[in-house]
């Protein structure tokens, strides 16, 4: 009997990138709030914190936190490569600061208020950190069942290569 190795191995390859296919599209459904965030989000990017700085509230205008970012990867509002600074009301770091410089985050916010202000949609479910290597952070709270790496550092935290990551929240954003 003659094995039709063309077919053997167009056939493994289809079923390879089907498995791909469903495992994306069943963590997009196992993950909702990447939906919800993509959905919510004026501005969708990961880059570094250049400065943040606190700007005081004058004749009744509220304080604020400047936060300077370089762009690397822009998907929504924003371009690769930009300088982009963004407005968040300063008591939501009134606890601890919220960005640091040299900080990589992969971040997103909602489109600015009426006073020009924004800040990561859902809280802290809109900021992901992101490590030297360009891997995106995951809390436990926020580890789909997808195969990521644990963290060596922490354990408890998850990776997902950023690159893989940005695809999601391309497909989640075009759901």
């Amino acid at each position: 009997m003659a094995f039709n190795w063309k077919l053997i191995f167009s056939s493994l390859l289809f079923l390879a990138l089907l498995q791909c296919s469903t495992a994306q599209t069943a963590l997009l459904a196992d993950f909702p709030k990447l939906r919800q965030l993509a959905r919510n989000s004026g501005y969708i990017f990961s880059g570094t914190v250049i400065s943040v700085d606190r700007l005081a509230g004058v004749q009744g205008e509220i304080s604020t936190i400047r936060v300077t970012f370089h762009v690397e990867h822009a998907f929504r509002g924003v371009q690769d490569g930009e300088t982009v600074a963004i407005r968040e009301w300063a008591g939501l770091s009134n606890d601890a600061p919220r960005y640091r410089r040299g900080e990589r985050l992969f971040l997103f916010l909602y489109p600015p208020s009426q006073l020009g202000l924004t800040s990561p949609v859902g809280g802290s479910l809109g900021r992901f950190n992101v490590d030297r290597e360009g891997a995106v952070l995951l809390e436990p709270h926020r580890i789909p069942p997808y195969p990521i790496t644990a963290s060596p550092a922490a354990p408890e935290i998850r990776k997902i290569r950023e690159h893989d990551f940005a695809r999601m929240v391309r497909r989640a954003a075009e759901e």
